[in-house]
């Protein structure tokens, strides 16, 4: 919902206003950024999760992030008559997509993070122990 009141803040053309909008969108970012670690390596086993919260990580940068700028200058339209609801609401789908997919995880802290199925031993058949 920020994205509506952001830019909204942007259309005063008041300093004051501008820095406000900058600051508590900057602290919205680190509150998601702050437990982002730990969700992330939580999603995989001890053995696997170096490398899967990275190519994670990557891909997510790659098929979301990078195409994003691109988007939401198409969105906002000709510079001359910009239309920034368009990018507000585009903003709020991505967070509703970002909700659903971390309520659809589960919680991990009664799972033995050390039982790792990913790993494959040399019989080709998933271990608890390697």
């Amino acid at each position: 919902m920020w994205g509506f009141v952001f830019f909204g803040l942007l259309d005063t053309q008041s300093f004051a206003l501008v820095v406000v909008a900058v600051t508590v969108g900057l602290l919205f970012h680190g509150a998601m950024y702050g437990p982002q670690a730990a969700f992330l390596s939580e999603l995989f086993g001890t053995k696997a999760r170096y490398s899967g919260v990275s190519v994670g990580y990557q891909l997510a940068s790659v098929v979301a992030g990078a195409p994003a700028p691109l988007i939401a200058v198409a969105l906002l339209g000709s510079l001359t008559d910009p239309n920034p609801m368009r990018v507000s609401i585009y903003l709020a789908v991505c967070a509703v997509i970002t909700l659903v997919a971390v309520l659809s995880y589960g919680e991990t802290r009664t799972r033995d993070l050390a039982e790792d199925k990913a790993i494959v031993t040399k019989r080709g058949r998933s271990a608890t122990r390697v």
